[in-house]
């Protein structure tokens, strides 16, 4: 059974599911969904047509669902879709797609947005993303899972963050950034593997293919096409195809230095 304060309002036409808790002044909209187990706590904001997967916790201040920041929005019906057991904490605002593209910002599972971060209209994040204090995603990114972006960073839009990459605090990130890796700076680039990151997930195996590949790609002073028409031929690890094949897809280029 749901619990909702006293002072909260709740539209007719929401849907609560079992054990929704929504805290003192939150308002939840007519076209709001919260699945099992979504906590809102107090003076949260759901707006429009939007989702909330189970066990999701939002914090106060927060402003979900609201009409996307693009001068082409003229109120069509728009979609944010977020997955389960997300933690958003205070002052975060998401908002849901556009007809510019597919309609919907779409939002995994497990992801940690920490206070005043925010993602823009028809961003794709994938599930174990930590968002660090007032980063921010712009329009049409895409999140690949298990990214760190550190905080005061902001993502341009369009740029696409592959697969358990970091993203150094206080940076600007404009070109795609390849999975497993680290970039750092103001324009981001390239520094390294995210070595930290991979440790707690792959195997040695995985990690010493990674290394030598980075080596070959990003420290060579061979082509970066020759670099990986080469690995491509010559290993089976697949998370080195992984990385070769994000590199040669890349729409925004990727930024590197090479020493």
């Amino acid at each position: 059974m749901a619990f909702i304060h006293p002072t909260a309002i709740v539209e007719d036409g929401a849907q609560l599911g079992a054990d929704v808790e929504i805290g003192p002044y939150s308002i939840v909209k007519k076209d709001a969904k919260l699945a099992n187990g979504v906590k809102l706590h107090s003076h949260v904001l759901i707006d429009g047509n939007t989702d909330i997967g189970e066990k999701t916790e939002i914090y106060p201040f927060s402003a979900i669902g609201t009409a996307p920041q693009d001068l082409s929005y003229k109120g069509e019906d728009v979609r944010l879709v977020i997955g389960k057991n997300n933690t958003i904490r205070e002052n975060v605002l998401i908002n849901p797609g556009t007809m510019k593209d597919n309609g919907e910002t779409i939002i995994g599972d497990n992801n940690l947005f920490m206070g005043s971060t925010h993602v823009a209209h028809d961003a794709i994040l994938g599930n174990n993303i930590v968002m660090v204090n007032q980063s921010m995603v712009a329009g049409h990114v895409i999140v690949e899972d298990g990214v760190i972006i550190g905080g005061s960073t902001p993502i341009h839009q369009f740029v696409r963050l592959g697969e358990y990459c970091m993203i150094g605090g206080a940076g600007a990130v404009t070109q795609d950034i390849p999975p497993f890796c680290l970039a750092e700076g103001n324009r981001a680039v390239v520094k390294s593997l995210n070595l930290v990151g991979i440790r707690r997930k792959f195997e040695k195996s995985d990690i010493d293919a990674l290394i030598s590949a980075y080596k070959m790609l990003f420290r060579s002073q061979d082509p970066i096409k020759d670099s990986i028409e080469k690995l491509m031929s010559s290993t089976d690890n697949r998370k080195v195809k992984q990385l070769c094949e994000f590199i040669t897809t890349t729409k925004r280029g990727i930024p590197y230095e090479r020493k």
